[in-house]
């Protein structure tokens, strides 16, 4: 049939086919040379057209992107069809072929059971959300085929976390000192104690230092532990330091470089000979812990200006990772907000379920200087404030000063993140130049003799190699 008698049809007719279609939701109505003969009020006002204007168009004018024409040429019925309108908007569809009692084509209709416009945004809104979690899903269990279970207690999906679960599945079970480094709130303490949980120590204690905390005249009692009569208020009986304490298990050195030069010194004959001697005793404890250290500061500059002993920092240091800021992986910040969102509602006895695509986007703007400590209480923050069960943008309008000062510092470089790693001022160029000094005056001093320089330095011969390959040094 052809426009012209479609024609005639509808007008003898119309008021039943508005029933009908109406009553359905079927929206458009085909003729074989793909004109329509028929739209339907909803789907008139979700097109912002009057009925009249559309009718008697070729469907491509309305629907670039259509698959109706192949419905018209196979005749196959076609459902659950997704199209674009030309202001990016998804419908989904079911596309039915009219046939006649001989089987031949005589249009096509199109069916929806999709009756307003609110139904279709809140349906395109369903499907990008589903297609990001499909997204965040697939990248996850890729993040877990690549490393042990224990550690998904480190949220992230990103290259450089994946990559760091690897290696730490790889060395956890080792008895190799290991140094965490990285900006203040990057998450150490979080991947100190993966490592622990999932050793062969996970069993024994885990004792954790902070260094900073310790008030200088404590340190040697506290690390060391002391014997009956030391000192004036000592507790009768002695007191096993935090060494002794961390037997059989691992122990944490948070903040090392706040150790005084002293302290160092002591600490480094403890990492040497693997034993410890009480304050006031002569007897050694012998030592089998795990050592883990952190830091967030510099500690080849402190090197460099005499504070903090040389001969400690290679002995802490044969397996140096370093923790990456949130800034340069905020593909994570989706799954880090879920997490903090489940903890925060545990310890408040909240209902906050997600946080919506447009903060995700907001929160990802913003450079992070605080990393994952500053995004959990901005966080925490949001979901105490908020009324409703979804954050959103306006939740997080406390960082508005933040972000406008990052921009305006921002627009005086391209990519301040990128500028501070090619500066050679930068923590990682810094560290790496000092160690290739250091190995290449080593080389140098014992004439080439890798063995030697390796004892030098206070490090394995294989180590040594994997520096050389590493720095590519001659």
């Amino acid at each position: 049939m052809n426009y012209v008698e479609w024609n005639n049809l509808y007008e003898n007719t119309e008021k039943l086919l508005h029933d009908v279609f109406d009553a359905l939701y079927f929206q458009i109505l085909l003729d074989t040379d793909g004109r329509i003969v028929y739209i339907n009020q909803i789907y008139a006002d979700f097109f912002g057209m009057k009925k009249q204007d559309i009718i008697g168009m070729k469907i491509e004018e309305l629907i670039p992107n259509t698959k109706l024409y192949e419905a018209l040429q196979t005749g196959e019925a076609k459902y659950d069809q997704l199209f674009e309108t030309v202001d990016d908007r998804k419908v989904l569809y079911n596309c039915l072929p009219i046939k006649n009692e001989y089987g031949e084509i005589l249009g096509v209709a199109t069916a929806s059971s999709l009756n307003t416009a609110l139904q279709i945004e809140n349906l395109q809104e369903r499907i990008e959300r589903l297609e990001e979690s499909n997204i965040l899903l697939n990248r996850q269990l890729h993040g877990f085929n690549q490393a042990p279970e224990i550690f998904e207690s480190i949220i992230g999906i990103s290259d450089k976390i994946i990559e760091l679960k690897k290696i730490l599945s790889r060395i956890c079970n080792t008895p190799t000192p290991i140094l965490l480094t990285g900006e203040s709130g990057t998450g150490k303490e979080v991947f100190a104690t993966a490592i622990h949980n999932a050793s062969d120590r996970k069993n024994g204690p885990f004792i954790k230092i902070n260094c900073a905390a310790i008030p200088s005249t404590l340190v040697e009692s506290e690390l060391f532990g002391y014997e009956t009569g030391t000192f004036s208020g000592a507790i009768k009986g002695g007191k096993a330091g935090k060494f002794e304490q961390a037997n059989h298990g691992t122990i944490l050195l948070d903040e090392i470089e706040e150790l005084s030069l002293d302290a160092q010194s002591k600490l480094l004959r403890v990492l040497q000979e693997f034993e410890v001697e009480r304050i006031g005793s002569v007897q050694p404890i012998p030592l089998d812990i795990h050592v883990i250290c952190c830091s967030n500061q510099d500690l080849y500059q402190m090197v460099k200006e005499k504070k903090f002993r040389e001969d400690l920092l290679y002995r802490i240091n044969v397996i140096e990772l370093e923790i990456p800021p949130l800034r340069e992986r905020m593909e994570d910040i989706p799954l880090l907000c879920q997490s903090l969102i489940q903890r925060i509602n545990e310890k408040y006895h909240l209902q906050i379920k997600n946080v919506s695509k447009s903060a995700l986007q907001y929160l990802s703007t913003y450079h992070w200087p605080g990393n994952v400590r500053e995004l959990g209480h901005a966080i925490e923050r949001a979901c105490i404030m908020s009324d409703s069960t979804t954050l959103s943008k306006k939740d997080f309008e406390f960082l508005e000063n933040k972000l406008r000062m990052y921009h305006t510092k921002k627009s005086f470089s391209t990519s301040p993140i990128i500028d501070s790693y090619s500066d050679p001022n930068h923590l990682s160029i810094k560290k790496r130049d000092y160690e290739k000094q250091e190995i290449e005056n080593a080389l140098k001093k014992c004439a080439g003799n890798k063995t030697k320089a390796a004892k030098e330095l206070g490090i394995s011969r294989s180590l040594l190699y994997d520096k050389i390959a590493k720095y590519e040094i001659n």
